[in-house]
Formats: C-alpha cells, structure tokens, sequence
C-alpha cells in the first residue's frame, strides 16, 4: 500500500507537470526522489519546506513538508486540493481565522482558527478546500507530514 500512495502522487505530479511542460518531452520523477527532495527542500517559511514541481498561472503542483505547525491560512483566489504523502495531523477547516492579517495578494494567516471543523489527516487522504476556506495543520503526529498541494485559480 505504501508504493501505491508514493506511485499515485508521483503520477499526479508528474501528469500536472507535463501538462505545463515542453508538449514533445516526457517528465518522469521517481517516487523515491520525490520523497528525498521534498526532505532537502529549503524552507519557504518556519516549519514548512516547498517544493514546486508546475508553476503556471492557473495551477501549481507544490510539494509540502511540515516538521511543525505553522499560522492558519486562507487563498482568496486559490482551491487547494491536498493528497498526504506521509504522516498525519490534526487539520482545522472552516471557521474564521484568528488575528487575520493579509500576508499578500490574495493571501491571508491567522495565529488560528475559532469554530471550524477538526479532522485526523493520514497518509493516502484526499482533501478539497476551496478558496475562501481557512485551512490549519494544527497538530503534527510524529516526525512530520509530507502532503501535495494541487492549487487551481478559480
């Protein structure tokens, strides 16, 4: 089951990015150097490690690792649409975001979230969070939690 999960996202990723690549090239990323990558990626914020494989203006396929949790987030313009790699965590949809502050555009964070709905995130979930939605990775089981984010401008 676990080469699945690692085989599922890797096609994900790898589809998403021929879709915005050289049309006459094939990509094909390992599963085992996803995982190693993502691992060295530098950090794009405390606690979180990016790693974009497709930057187009409608869509993105980034890579996520969190050791720890961070702010509480919401896009104005963006659905997220996350599959976990590896690990699990406590995430927060809904709600309003606390001490909310514009961050940039189209980008908002909050120290937390009050009134949203908690939920178990684990290795192999699938989970759609529209744009306007906040979203938190609240608590982090073990280690750390790998996840991809699909992000679509709508």
């Amino acid at each position: 089951m676990k080469r699945m999960s690692v085989l599922i996202v890797a096609v994900l990723c790898c589809a998403a990015a021929a879709a915005g690549a050289d049309k006459s090239k094939v990509q094909f990323v390992p599963a085992s150097k996803l995982l190693d990558e993502i691992r060295k990626a530098p950090q794009e914020a405390p606690n979180v490690g990016v790693l974009t494989y497709l930057s187009t203006p409608n869509y993105s396929a980034i890579f996520v690792r969190r050791p720890k949790p961070e702010l509480a987030e919401l896009h104005t313009k963006q659905m997220d649409i996350w599959y976990v790699v590896e690990g699990s965590g406590t995430l927060v949809t809904g709600g309003s975001l606390v001490d909310r502050r514009d961050t940039g555009p189209g980008e908002v964070r909050g120290r937390s979230i009050s009134g949203g709905t908690v939920r178990h995130v684990a290795k192999g979930d699938f989970v759609t969070i529209p744009a306007n939605v906040p979203h938190w990775i609240k608590a982090i089981d073990g280690k750390e939690i790998i996840y991809l984010v699909v992000k679509v401008t709508e």
